[in-house]
Parts: structure tokens; C-alpha cells; sequence
């Protein structure tokens, strides 16, 4: 069936995506790592209007990120979305979501990853699945695709750019199943924004750090791609780029890069839970093999997690969740044909 009769035949003013939220910036990973989550979900809709793009208001009761206002980023990704293709139609977009704690996990990058494949789908566009990280991380701050592939996506993405072309892409993994996942839900805000927390990363890296980092990261890839999930966990906490430098600028909360390390290194020997801060922070990941924390996460980590953090005068909740095994486009697949 062609994909145009496809669409003529299920849908004509109206596009329903579900996203599912991503945390990105996965301990080594830096601007490379992203991973889709099962919670929270994000529903967008786009529904063909005469003219214009308008944003309905959100459903949520998030507290968005500083500096940024629910829906804005997937209003920018729809704008743009449109221009490029052309389309004088009209369009509007809704946004629900299923309970996001905070802001964060990705919450803009899976906003913008709804407003494309949903607006894609509407006016029957056929898109590839870099083709819509590309163009949701269009309205993302410096184009990071690590923001949206996970939304777009689920599981494990890895962005590189090839060199001969220039070409960014998100190669995409299955995780093993016995990776386990737990996100801790900050209310420390972060000191300065995202803008600020890149600006801090802009020193020289010494030759060691970058040889030392780059071992590790291609060793835990290694690992997590081969189902080697005790491997990964052994090497995924090691960061010494993003995380110390930012814990030291104080982004993350009161406490130092060596605090930071300290406590990774406990948790780690104590639960053999590797702990490593969400994205641009504050929020943390909490990564485990379901194997030996059959029952999750549990109140043993969460209660020291949350311990530690209140001892710093930072309120932090644990909640496990899941590893998205598919994503936005993959939802388009099933559901629409596309």
C-alpha cells in the first residue's frame, strides 16, 4: 500500500504521536549517548487548521526547566517543520503528558520529536529516521540530535558524524534486558541553566583525561552492545569530563566533584549501581543489573541516593522505570504504516 493511500484511508485532519522521554548525556557519553525511557510519555497531537501554527495549551502539571516554557521547543520544531516543506496549510499542536515529576529527561527534545513525526505524518511526508532527529534537534540549543534520538528512537543511540560527508547520525542498539534503570528526580535547580553548564566545559582537556575517557567510552559501548551488562556497569561512572567539571562550578547542588566521585564509588561497591547525572543535570540515572536488584532499584539505594542528596540540602526521588524498546517513529510505524 502506498503511503500516501495509507494515509488517506486512516487519517486526514488529525495525528496522534506518543514520545517517550530520554535522558541523554549517559555517564562517559557526553553529546554521544542517549537513551530512550518508557516514563514518563509524552502525547502530541497535530490537527490541521487554515492558516498558522498555534500551540494549545499543555496538559501537564511539570515544572519546566529555567528558561524554558512547556511546548515551546515543539512549536519551534513545527515553525520550522512547515517552512521547510513548504506546507500552507495551517496546524495545531497539543501537548499531554502522563505525569512528568519535574522538567528535564528530555521533556523539549521529545516535544519537538511529537510536533515532526506527528506534522509528518499529517501532511505526508515520508522522513527517515535521522531525517526526524535531524530536524527536531533543530530546536534544540547547538542542534544536540543526543536530546531527541532517544524519544525519537527508544533504546541506545550513539550520534556520531561521519567524516568524509559531514553527515550526523543516531546508530541505534537494543539494550540487554537485565539493564535496569532508575531516575532521580532533583529539585535543585541548575546554577545557570544548560547555557551555563556547557560554558564551564569549554577548557582545554588534557591529553591524559581525553585518552582515558576515550578508552572507556568505547570499552562500555563494547560492553552494552554485546550484552555484557556487569562490564558496562563497571566502567559507565567513570565520567572525567562533563560531570566533574560541572559539579565543581557547583551546577548540580552543593557538593564538589570529589564528593561526587565518593559517593559514585560507595554506591558502586556497597549495590553495584552505577550512578551518573541526566543529561545537563540535576536529575541523576541510577544503572543496575536486574539480575542481582531483582525487585528494582529498591529502598536500600533509593534511601541512601536520597540520603546523601538531603544531606546537601537537595530533595531527590527515585523512581525505576524501563529502557524504551522503540520510540516516536516506531510508534508512526505501527500505528500508521508510515
Amino acid at each position: 500500500m502506498f503511503f500516501s493511500t495509507m494515509l488517506r484511508d486512516h487519517i486526514v485532519d488529525r495525528a496522534t504521536i506518543i514520545v517517550p522521554s530520554s535522558t541523554a548525556n549517559v555517564g562517559l557519553g557526553y553529546d554521544v549517548w542517549c537513551l530512550g525511557l518508557a516514563q514518563p510519555e509524552l502525547r502530541v497531537t497535530c490537527t490541521r487548521a487554515q492558516t498558522g501554527v498555534e500551540l494549545e495549551p499543555v496538559r501537564s502539571a511539570a515544572r519546566p526547566p529555567e528558561g524554558r516554557a512547556l511546548g515551546h521547543a515543539g512549536l519551534i520544531a513545527l515553525k520550522t517543520f512547515m517552512k521547510d516543506f513548504a506546507i500552507p496549510d495551517g496546524v495545531r499542536l497539543l501537548y499531554e503528558d502522563d505525569g512528568y515529576p519535574v522538567g528535564g529527561l528530555g521533556r523539549s527534545g521529545a516535544e519537538a520529536v511529537g510536533a515532526v513525526m506527528a506534522a509528518a505524518i499529517l501532511f505526508e511526508k515520508r522522513l527517515l529516521r535521522d531525517e526526524v532527529i535531524v530536524a527536531a534537534a533543530k530546536a534544540e540549543p547547538g542542534e544536540h540530535m543526543d536530546n531527541v534520538a532517544g524519544s525519537a528512537n527508544g533504546r541506545f543511540n550513539v550520534i556520531v558524524t561521519a567524516p568524509a560527508t559531514g553527515t550526523r547520525s543516531a546508530d541505534v542498539y537494543d539494550v540487554p534486558e537485565d539493564l535496569g534503570i532508575a531516575i532521580g528526580y532533583s529539585l535543585q535547580e541548575k546554577l545557570g541553566g544548560t547555557t551555563a553548564m556547557r560554558e564551564v566545559l569549554e577548557q582545554p582537556l588534557p591529553t591524559a583525561e581525553f585518552v582515558i575517557q576515550t578508552g572507556l567510552l568505547s570499552a562500555a559501548t563494547a560492553a552494552l552492545v554485546t550484552g555484557n551488562t556487569g562490564r558496562f556497569l563497571d566502567l559507565v561512572w567513570g565520567d572525567g569530563f562533563h560531570e566533574p567539571r560541572r559539579a565543581d562550578a557547583g551546577g548540580y547542588g552543593a557538593f564538589t566533584a570529589a564528593d561526587l566521585a565518593a559517593f559514585k564509588r560507595r554506591l558502586f561497591a556497597d549495590f553495584h549501581v552505577a550512578l551518573n547525572i541526566s543529561g545537563a543535570g540535576p536529575n541523576i540515572q541510577l544503572l543496575y543489573d536486574k539480575k542481582e536488584l531483582r525487585d528494582g532499584i529498591g529502598d536500600s539505594v533509593s534511601g541512601a541516593v536520597a540520603a546523601w542528596f538531603q544531606d546537601r540540602g537537595i530533595a531527590m526521588s527515585v523512581r525505576d522505570t524501563e529502557i524504551a524498546g522503540a520510540g516516536a517513529y516506531d510508534y508512526a510505524q505501527r500505528e500508521y504504516g508510515y
